[in-house]
């Protein structure tokens, strides 16, 4: 079993492919211990023409980074692990795909406590797009089908009450400046080259263009690569 740290860090990716990702992947890839080994949860694909092939991806993102020495375990039913399981992991990454099935699949597996445990344990968890939203306050941010009807928007509220929307593009600045005034609550909103690292409350911005914050009384900030916010 490995020993968590005290302080979890959470990583936050704006989604994209594995170059618009590399600098926030790379935080993640190089924070791993030396032999180390993580937890891969592709089940926001499920259903799609790429889950067959999720493990092959990962071995190739892995290698990209130059991390051989690490392994991995590639997870289909959550159900089979406890968060004395969980423990054995050194960080946990959660790729993209549909984010209403994969936050409905946490849930009905019982995977959504054990991971909010294994958070406040000290470990550390990647969130890709689907993977970061779930994360938020809310999970209403996003244009996925809804296809397994699911009407709760509540997300796992990770990040001091922060939502998050992933993908983003100038045009949809009006769209989340009003999601937020509506909600009454702020939201990070991520380009596909960028990302957030989260640890002991504050969030620096990661990759190659500014991330931008709304806020409910319709305010916002943008955040630049290097910069850090407070949650």
């Amino acid at each position: 079993m490995q020993n968590l740290k005290e302080i979890s860090r959470i990583y936050l990716s704006g989604g994209g492919n594995e170059k618009q990702s590399f600098p926030l992947d790379k935080f993640f890839f190089d924070t791993l211990p030396e032999n180390g080994r993580f937890l891969y949860i592709p089940i926001a694909l499920r259903g799609h023409k790429l889950y067959p092939t999720a493990s092959e991806w990962m071995k190739s993102l892995v290698g990209l980074h130059g991390r051989m020495d690490v392994q991995w375990e590639t997870a289909d039913d959550l159900s089979v692990y406890d968060l004395a399981s969980l423990k054995k992991f050194d960080g946990i990454y959660i790729g993209g795909g549909n984010t209403w099935s994969l936050i409905k699949e946490f849930r009905d597996s019982g995977f959504a406590h054990i991971l909010i445990e294994f958070i406040k344990s000290g470990g550390d968890v990647y969130g890709g797009s689907a993977g970061a939203i779930i994360l938020g306050s809310r999970v209403d941010t996003h244009d996925d089908e809804n296809k397994v009807s699911l009407a709760d928007v509540s997300g796992f509220d990770q990040l001091k009450g922060y939502s998050v929307a992933c993908h983003f593009h100038d045009k949809q600045s009006d769209r989340f400046k009003k999601w937020a005034i509506d909600a009454g609550k702020p939201i990070i909103c991520l380009p596909e080259e960028t990302g957030l690292i989260i640890e002991q409350g504050s969030a620096r911005c990661v990759g190659a263009l500014h991330c931008i914050l709304y806020f409910a009384d319709g305010t916002q900030n943008e955040v630049n690569p290097g910069e850090s916010f407070e949650l």
